[in-house]
């Protein structure tokens, strides 16, 4: 655990603020040069990049404040301090998502090509987001006595390293999705595997998570959250196969 890089006077530079930033450049690195494959000027894609990122955080400050709405109650000016971690990763989703589809909509963009080359850079963002987390001691797992359980000051016990567990997830979800990405598979494909295998990949890990609460048949919000996200991929999935049988009779 180490939650602050260095302090300059009264500046403090963060170990979740820097891992998520270097995520996002990661992710618009990779976007902005493949932009051309699906005739996307690069500048564009950088444009839709940041109102994603932008929107997305939105989402995710918003989600955690609610969450822990009894402490934000208390102290609103915390509310903020989005740098010192507190990002809700499902909130983080649904407002990118919202804000993808508005600048897609506006500047009149191929919104599933768009979606099949940006799911990979989500997930390898998403990746460095949770080695942040281990660092800012926050997301832990329940108490464990495995060889690579790991301690943190606040607590009594080892415990499972699940920031790192998901941050591998991530790593191997992009690297996956980038070789379906490259096979050109039927547009929109990609994003339907990432909103499948993500979500069901969150929900394994959740098991593993000791800081969230069970909130309905023992499992947690997110898990409730997994669920609604696979269940769309699928209906979607269901609905476009259904679709492209129904021309092909026709």
């Amino acid at each position: 655990m180490h939650p602050i890089l260095f302090s300059f006077g009264p500046l403090r530079f963060y170990s979740y603020g820097a891992l998520v930033a270097i995520g996002i450049f990661l992710a618009v690195f990779f976007l902005q040069r493949h932009a051309k494959a699906i005739l996307v000027s690069p500048e564009t894609m950088v444009d839709l990049a940041i109102a994603t990122v932008v929107s997305g955080f939105i989402g995710a400050r918003i989600f955690y404040i609610i969450q822990f709405w009894d402490y934000f109650a208390n102290a609103p000016f915390d509310m903020i301090k989005f740098w010192q971690g507190g990002l809700v990763l499902y909130g983080g989703l649904i407002g990118g998502i919202l804000g993808f589809l508005t600048f897609v909509k506006l500047k009149r963009l191929p919104f599933l090509d768009l979606l099949d080359l940006f799911v990979p850079a989500m997930a390898l963002a998403q990746g460095f987001g949770r080695i942040g987390c281990f660092f800012n001691g926050c997301c832990f797992g329940k108490p464990s006595d495995l060889p690579w359980a790991v301690s943190f000051p606040f607590l009594d016990h080892a415990v499972h390293p699940t920031q790192l567990y998901e941050a591998l997830f991530c790593f191997g979800l992009a690297f996956f999705l980038f070789l379906l990405w490259k096979r050109k598979l039927r547009t929109g494909w990609v994003a339907l595997a990432y909103f499948v295998l993500y979500p069901a990949g969150r929900f394994f890990l959740e098991f593993f998570r000791g800081n969230n609460q069970a909130v309905f048949l023992s499992l947690t919000l997110q898990q409730g959250l997994s669920l609604v996200f696979v269940f769309v991929a699928l209906f979607s999935l269901l609905y476009f196969y259904g679709k492209k049988r129904n021309h092909r009779s026709s």
